[in-house]
């Protein structure tokens, strides 16, 4: 793609707030901007592109003046780009104050820089007073006078914002330090707020264990970094299906009324079925996941895909596919919500008929690529990524390998590949509903473009009207949008997203431990990824399917992302410190009072890892050493000192007994 030129600013001239012109930097600008057909790929666009004169139907005279552009800024960030042709003269206001143009007149292609001028939020240009030049007859020139406004990226800066209390940021560093120093595989946190990267750290190993599940020295723990991929598991329904489902609906090329059926004729009720209404059933429906469908079915143990035939050319897509077109119905399409990832191999595989591409070839090339995001995929071991470069999901599970030297093996470290057994095994590892592998700071960059209405950059990917569609409420709950979790009125994914974010906060979760979480209110992206599967199951009756990693704060959420919140609330520290102590106490009450679901070896170490942090912030808090030394503190402490002398003891046992 062709890349703009870069300048280097000299800095902002600034002047008194009067009557008095502004003068703001002004370069020369690249012709190419303003040539978006001559892009690679046609996937350039702008958050504001609006050309004077107006066309004669654009132009309302209701509305006066005619020429205001309002549009998305963050401070320290952003450029207008003008294109002039016969212009002598123009008034040009930014957020009230007017600017110099006339190097904007004197040059055909001028750009200013507005870092220093604008406020965070929504902006206003204000184009007036036009002043055409003259012909050789004393005539008015015909003339041109065009405005692109690209959308605003994520920044890097060092210096430290106002009124946000970075010790918030100083707590989640010792909480998950001291996670994964007990037991807790690996974290990524990225915090993004107006625009600017206030936080991109990484926590933890690759993987704490070895390819047969077996725990391994500290030497041989290979430390992740910002680079490193995560599964996203279910938070690929989000950054695959709805991400393309959004960009086809702007482009006209699919609908969320268009019918099931419509894509796939054999999609229908079959005469006895107990629940009829496959017919009726839309994209919208799937989205909402109120369609009819199970929460899943699994189709990677039927027998058409376990015992296909050599002499099978399909692929295991095509058999998956007939098999969801006779999956029976459990209820009426539209009378119940049920999440279902059949809703979402079923509009993965409608993406693929649209757009007759796979699914990753399809988002790769038509989302990620024109972002220039290159660690994010499906299939990472065929993208150039290693071992390495990933972390490892499930510390035990079905191997996924045929190498004849682990045949007597039947369960393995999962690593590398999706998780998801019915993605892996029944869709070929790419699937609308699982299977996406990541970095944090690159999924950061596709919740900007939610922030942002649409585009990143010149880089536009959808409408802002077809976001609003897909982010509203989108049935009677006000906690889902189509595919998209809602924070809602009810507050219902504070457990996630806390108590704190406000009701039209997006995201998702996914089940190896990831969050995606977008406040348009606030301008904040969070964005926290973890290996919590990569840890021994748990057993018992109200344990099933959970890991020791289901425990620890750092999977739950809501306790990071409510001190993250709170750091750009300037809470005062002594608030900081009694939610310290409030995790600390919450966590053994629930250890103590629900034994039967929390008394197990993650919440444990979950309890260890808080009170070796309030012991690390006591060195700055007279409140925790106080706490310390209280009854409760001594209590926690002691009680955590007698489960590890028990725990080494029957340790120590096992391995007299294996002797």
């Amino acid at each position: 793609m062709k890349k703009f030129l870069c300048i280097f600013l000299a800095g902002l001239i600034l002047s008194c707030r009067s009557a008095q012109i502004s003068k703001i930097q002004t370069d020369p600008a690249d012709a190419d901007i303003y040539k978006s057909e001559e892009i690679e790929g046609g996937f350039s666009g702008f958050q504001t592109d609006v050309s004077f004169p107006p066309e004669k139907e654009k132009y309302d005279p209701s509305i006066l003046p005619n020429g205001f552009i309002p549009f998305k800024a963050y401070t320290g960030q952003g450029y207008v780009y003008f294109y002039t042709e016969n212009v002598k003269n123009f008034f040009l206001y930014l957020n009230g104050k007017r600017i110099d143009t006339k190097k904007i007149c004197k040059n055909k292609y001028t750009r200013i820089y507005i870092g220093d001028e604008v406020i965070n939020g929504t902006n206003n240009l204000l184009i007036t007073n036009i002043e055409a030049e003259k012909d050789d007859n004393g005539f008015s020139k015909t003339y041109t006078l065009s405005v692109k406004i690209p959308y605003p990226s994520i920044i890097e800066k060092t210096e430290k914002l106002n009124n946000v209390n970075y010790r918030a940021f100083q707590i989640i560093d010792d909480i998950m330090k001291a996670q994964t120093a007990n037991g807790f595989p690996s974290v990524q946190l990225v915090v993004v707020k107006n625009g600017r990267m206030i936080k991109n750290s990484a926590y933890g190993y690759i993987s704490t264990v070895d390819d047969f599940g077996e725990p391994l020295m500290q030497k041989n723990k290979k430390p992740i970094t910002k680079e490193t991929l995560f599964d996203l598991a279910s938070n690929t329904k989000m950054y695959t299906v709805n991400f393309a489902l959004q960009k086809l609906i702007s482009e006209e090329k699919i609908s969320i009324y268009d019918k099931v059926q419509d894509f796939f004729p054999d999609f229908k009720d079959k005469k006895k079925a107990l629940f009829k209404g496959k017919s009726e059933i839309t994209v919208e429906d799937l989205l909402k996941h109120q369609a009819g469908f199970p929460a899943g079915a699994q189709y990677y143990v039927n027998k058409k895909i376990t015992q296909k035939k050599k002499t099978d050319k399909r692929q295991n897509k095509e058999i998956v596919l007939e098999l969801i077109c006779n999956t029976p119905l459990i209820y009426s399409p539209r009378t119940e919500v049920l999440y279902s990832d059949i809703d979402y191999m079923l509009l993965g595989l409608i993406i693929e008929k649209v757009t007759g591409l796979p699914l990753d070839k399809y988002t790769e090339e038509n989302l990620y690529k024109p972002l220039n995001l290159s660690s994010i995929c499906y299939e990472p071991l065929k993208k150039g990524f290693t071992k390495e470069d990933i972390t490892a999901t499930e510390i035990r599970a079905v191997k996924r390998t045929k190498d004849e030297k682990f045949k007597d093996i039947k369960y393995m470290t999962v690593h590398g590949t999706v998780h998801d057994p019915e993605a892996y095994n029944a869709m070929d590892q790419v699937s609308g509903h699982a299977g996406l592998f990541a970095n944090a700071e690159s999924i950061a960059v596709l919740a900007q473009v939610m922030l942002n209405g649409g585009g990143y950059g010149n880089i536009k990917l959808f409408d802002s009207s077809v976001l609003n569609l897909f982010t509203s409420q989108g049935n009677f709950f006000s906690q889902a949008g189509l595919g998209w979790r809602r924070q809602g009125l009810n507050n219902s994914y504070a457990w996630a997203f806390s108590q704190l974010a406000s009701a039209d906060t997006i995201g998702h979760t996914g089940w190896t431990g990831t969050l995606t979480l977008i406040d348009p209110k606030e301008d904040l992206i969070i964005i926290i990824f973890t290996s919590a599967k990569n840890t021994p199951a748990l057993f018992g009756r109200n344990l099933r399917g959970k890991y020791e990693g289901d425990f620890y704060l750092a999977k739950n959420y809501g306790a990071v992302t409510t001190l993250i919140y709170s750091a750009f609330k300037n809470y005062d520290n002594a608030m900081l410190d009694q939610m310290l102590i409030e995790l600390a106490v919450g966590r053994n009450e629930l250890i103590n009072m629900t034994p039967e679901i929390y008394d197990n070896e993650g919440s444990r170490k979950d309890l260890t890892a808080i009170m070796e942090s309030i012991k690390e912030q006591s060195k700055q808090s007279a409140i925790l050493r106080k706490f310390l030394k209280s009854e409760k503190a001594t209590a926690i402490l002691a009680e955590i000192q007698s489960r590890n002398s028990k725990k080494s003891l029957a340790k120590k046992q096992a391995e007299g007994q294996s002797k």
